[in-house]
Parts: C-alpha cells; structure tokens; sequence
C-alpha cells in the first residue's frame, strides 16, 4: 500500500508541474506580439515607445480631386510621430496615438488658379492609428474626438486661398503588411469644409494616397517595425 501510495503522489506531483506557474510563464514567452523591433516574431515594441515613419521613397503623398486623379496637391515629404499605446499579443490591435508635428511639405497643386503651395498643416491631432494583424493587415485613423483634418494654404492669380477637408466618414482606413511592408492609404476621401473652388480642386472630395514605410522605434535605437 505504501509503494501505490508513493506512485500516487508522484503521479500527481508530475501532473501539477504540467500546469504550474513556470509552465504557463515559458508559453507567455513566446507570444508574439502584433508589433516587433528588428526583425519578425522579434522583441516586442513596447507601450510608451515612440514611432515614426516618412513617404516611402519614391513616392508621393497625392490629395487628387479624383481617385487616381492628376489635379490637386502632391507632396513629395511627408512624416508622422506617435505614441505606441498598446501592442498586445497577436491576434490583435496595436494602438499609437499620433502626435503633432504631422508634417507634409515640399508640395505643388496644379488645381485651376493655383500658382504655389504656402504651406500644408494636418489638423486635429492627436488622433489613435490602430494596427490589426487580422487579414488584409487593417489600419485605421480614427476620429479621437475628431476627423483628420489637412488644411491647405494656396497662392493662386487672385487671393490667398486657404482649403480646408476633413475625413469624409471619420475614419481614415489603410492597411500594413507582414513584416516591414509600407503603411498605405489608397484614395481616402475628405470634404471640403472651406475654401474656393476651382482653386481648391474641381470638385468638392479630395483623396489621400499616401506610403509609408519604413516604420521604426526611435526609443529603441530607430529598429524598424514589423507586423506580425
């Protein structure tokens, strides 16, 4: 009776280090997180850190009066900084609460009436980009508490003309990638709040197309993030 009393306790001393503490702390370890530094499934970038990302060489940042459209404003520089909030293990939503200065700058409008761009400011900040690693890579830029804003200040052949849009449904919807691909943001509509057309645009919308990348951790050393 001892010996099957000394097997039993065996048995279920085994059974409790497959559910202990340690067990459960060494699975924890090897989460990965929805966003990581230097390289995939890497080092999670960690809540506080601060983020940054400019147009992905060779591109333009286009605010076109049509999808695809060839009138309106295009900027060559363009770079945002934000606050990582969350970053949570994947499957999930990382969140980074943009900050000012947005800044979007060496800039022309071939708008009718237009003959120079004095300056384009990103409004209503600071706002929260949130990052899904859910199919298609989801980005969004939501409205906290209110829609993205791009005012533009326009020299034209009569007055100074200042354009003001804002997010047409509030969110600003985009996706990522895996790994270290562009953030994008392809014909985002905004309404024009206030401003003259034609030098303003031929119509009323404008859509954002922007690409960023890469995205890095300036807390961390500028390591490039990556979407897991």
């Amino acid at each position: 009776m001892r010996r099957i009393t000394v097997f039993t306790a065996v048995l279920i001393a085994a059974l409790f280090a497959v559910v202990s503490p340690a067990g459960a702390t060494a699975h924890a370890a090897t989460a990965v997180p929805v966003l990581s530094r230097i390289a995939p499934a890497g080092p999670p970038a960690n809540p506080g850190d601060l983020l940054t990302s400019s147009l992905t060489p060779g591109t333009a940042l286009n605010f076109s009066t049509a999808p695809g459209g060839p009138f309106g404003l295009f900027c060559k520089q363009s770079v945002w900084g934000g606050q990582l909030m969350a970053n949570p293990p994947a499957p999930g939503t990382a969140a980074i609460k943009l900050l000012n200065p947005f800044t979007v700058s060496s800039c022309y409008d071939n708008s009718p009436t237009v003959t120079g761009v004095l300056g384009v400011t990103v409004g209503n900040l600071p706002e929260t980009l949130t990052v899904s690693d859910s199919s298609g890579f989801p980005i969004q830029i939501l409205p906290s508490p209110a829609p993205l804003q791009i005012t533009v200040t326009l020299a034209t052949t009569g007055p100074t003309v200042v354009c003001v849009f804002q997010a047409a449904t509030g969110a600003v919807l985009g996706n990522a990638g895996p790994g270290p691909a562009p953030w994008q943001f392809n014909n985002q509509p905004f309404k024009l709040l206030s401003g003259a057309l034609p030098a303003c645009g031929t119509s009323p919308i404008a859509y954002l197309t922007a690409q960023y990348s890469p995205v890095i951790d300036t807390t961390a050393g500028s390591a490039t993030i990556f979407v897991n």
